[in-house]
């Protein structure tokens, strides 16, 4: 090894050394200019991932399960270098404009190649993967029409961006990771090193390792720049340690409470607070939009006569002996209170040939609720949903002296007159059904109390189909307080996923459930045996994991079933079971619910949303 890259290796280590007793669910290993943009993940348990290998020596071991690149440029896209790593069972992955030289090499000897674009989400080898933008805003060496990308590997829950030849974009403010591997040369990259430091805090990076510089572009005094600049709000390295940079995820640091959204005027003070346990002291740090506070080192974080300065998202990295956890994300929002209410309604599943219809429940309080209802299913096709369903059926069920009743229903969607539709979709903001022809189904009404959607294919045919349900009167005393929906919960685009809005601008305590295990005493077959639910907050154009739970009761039982009795929930009795349920507080905004099954199973589950007293 060259004696300046083992020294800067050896610095490194000195910087973060691993937690002896932490989960290390896996290891970063980035050799700073030694290997231009090149870098490996060792998945605990896992594959072994590479992204853009090159420069890589003949000792480098052929041990590579997925290859990740960028862009197809030689010094990312390095034939010699990925024939080193690569072995019999590795697959490629590749923006657009290197599929095809990749495809033809003959000395690759037919290893897969998959064409991937930014705003993908895939897994491999049970990882995450995320793809973003990669592109010049000044230069034209690396054109945002090439759809380049750059990808986000979430490993055991630590997210690392690989970054590639980027200049920073305003997109890096819409994700967000853990770890930040930023490009420093400034002839194809950034236009400055400063840059890639304001890229850091962008995606509100924990960690930050620069890569791309001291090989023909870019300096190791770059390097000194970018790292001593960003020493006091991250931790930085120039390079990884020999065996690796921990990626570790505290086993023993639990959240009783997590910081909760808040809206206070001008003016007014806010508290915001942690409570949670650990092994061996507890070290708090507050970060506001991803930024280190500084001085806020304590459970609780006040601030006195709030401002629009104030506002923003925070979260508290809490660490005990054994490594860091993050909090969930908490919004301060310094306005005038406008309390709001869950105003739009949706849940997106797939049926099966010949299957039971897809039946999405809803309930209104506090008197008659005017509200459109649609199933849309050939319309999704215009979103890039595979498979959607080809005529979908829509039927209005409610119960009627103690019977099961139709009281609606729409066929194609124009059948109810194409500009009285027309209009309640403008009103509410629903996307449009461009074609009056289509088969698409909608239908307005009127429900109270509690009501169920029924949807199936006119033919029996399987499909993707989405219900929707939107207030049309959202000013009104009556409200919409609760979605529930049962249906085959699979992977991919055969998830079962449940969106909802909240409006106005104040918090909002919500219980989601994700039920598999319980659905069995009810009488349901083929339940889904271990479900997890994940919580997703929508901005910017792309879905943040906002929070998530896999086993109900790991938490504590108490508070959770108080939560249940409070909203009349059947009762999940067993607390070993693998159901899944959260309590927590939104912000307002848009939001989609997960219901997927842990190691990729499948089955019947059944996802529920309330709104909490």
């Amino acid at each position: 090894m060259n004696p300046r890259i083992a020294l800067l290796f050896a610095a490194a280590a000195l910087l973060v050394p691993a937690s002896a007793s932490a989960r290390v669910v896996g290891r970063l290993h980035v050799n700073g200019p030694a290997t231009n943009a090149t870098a490996k993940i060792e998945v605990t348990g896992g594959p072994i991932i590479y992204v853009d290998p090159a420069v890589l020596p003949a000792t480098t071991p052929a041990d590579a399960d997925f290859i990740l690149i960028t862009h197809n440029h030689g010094d990312h896209q390095e034939i010699a270098s990925i024939n080193r790593i690569r072995k019999p069972g590795t697959v490629i992955y590749s923006s657009p404009p290197g599929v095809p030289a990749l495809s033809a090499n003959a000395s690759l000897g037919g290893t897969p190649v998959v064409a991937v674009t930014p705003g993908q989400r895939f897994t491999i080898g049970g990882v995450e993967v995320e793809t973003v933008p990669m592109y010049n805003v000044v230069r034209t060496n690396h054109l945002r029409a090439m759809n380049f990308v750059g990808y986000v590997i979430n490993v055991g829950g630590v997210r690392v961006y690989a970054s590639g030849d980027t200049e920073r974009f305003p997109e890096m403010r819409t994700f967000t990771a853990d770890v930040a591997l930023l490009p420093l040369g400034q002839t194809f990259t950034m236009i400055r090193v400063q840059d890639a430091v304001d890229a850091a805090l962008d995606v509100q990076a924990r960690v930050a390792i620069p890569y791309h510089y001291g090989r023909g572009e870019g300096t190791i005094a770059d390097g000194t720049f970018f790292t001593t600049t960003l020493a006091d709000r991250m931790t930085t390295m120039m390079s990884t340690p020999a065996e690796g940079f921990a990626l570790e995820i505290s086993e023993t640091v639990a959240f009783a409470e997590h910081p909760a959204s808040t809206t206070v005027a001008p003016g007014a003070n806010a508290m915001l607070g942690v409570q949670a346990t650990g092994a061996g002291p507890l070290r708090y740090q507050w970060r506001r939009n991803g930024v280190a506070l500084v001085g806020a080192t304590a459970a609780s974080l006040p601030i006195a006569a709030a401002s629009a300065t104030h506002a923003g998202d925070y979260t508290v990295i809490v660490s005990d002996n054994n490594g860091p956890l993050t909090s969930r994300l908490a919004r301060l929002t310094v306005e005038a209170p406008r309390p709001g209410r869950l105003i739009n309604l949706s849940v997106r599943a797939a049926t099966r040939a010949g299957g039971p219809p897809l039946i999405v429940g809803a309930v209104a309080v506090g008197g008659p609720k005017p509200v459109l209802v649609r199933a849309a299913g050939p319309a999704l096709a215009a979103f890039g949903v595979a498979g959607a369903m080809v005529d979908p059926r829509l039927e209005l069920h409610a119960d009627v002296a103690g019977r099961d009743t139709i009281v609606a229903t729409n066929d194609d969607w124009a059948s109810g007159g194409v500009a009285t539709l027309r209009a309640a979709f403008t009103g509410v903001g629903a996307f449009d059904f461009t074609d009056a022809a289509g088969r698409d189904a909608a239908l307005l009404a009127t429900i109270d109390g509690p009501r169920s959607v029924h949807v199936v294919d006119t033919a029996g045919r399987p499909g993707v189909a989405l219900i929707e349900l939107y207030d049309t009167e959202p000013g009104g005393a009556a409200r919409l307080a609760n979605l529930s929906a049962r249906n085959f919960a699979g992977t991919g685009d055969n998830a079962l996923i449940a969106g909802f809005v909240v409006s106005g601008n104040v918090p909002k305590r919500l219980l989601i459930r994700g039920v598999g295990p319980r659905l069995a005493a009810l009488g349901v077959t083929g339940v889904l045996a271990d479900p997890r639910v994940e919580l997703f907050l929508a901005e910017g154009g792309r879905s943040v994991s906002f929070a998530a739970n896999d086993n109900w009761a790991e938490g504590g039982a108490a508070p959770v079933r108080a939560a249940f009795a409070s909203v009349g929930a059947f009762d999940l009795p067993d607390a070993a079971s693998r159901d899944a349920a959260l309590v927590v507080t939104v912000p307002a905004g848009a939001f989609t619910a997960q219901v997927t099954g842990v190691g990729g199973a499948t089955g019947e589950a059944l996802v529920e949303i309330y709104e909490l007293p």
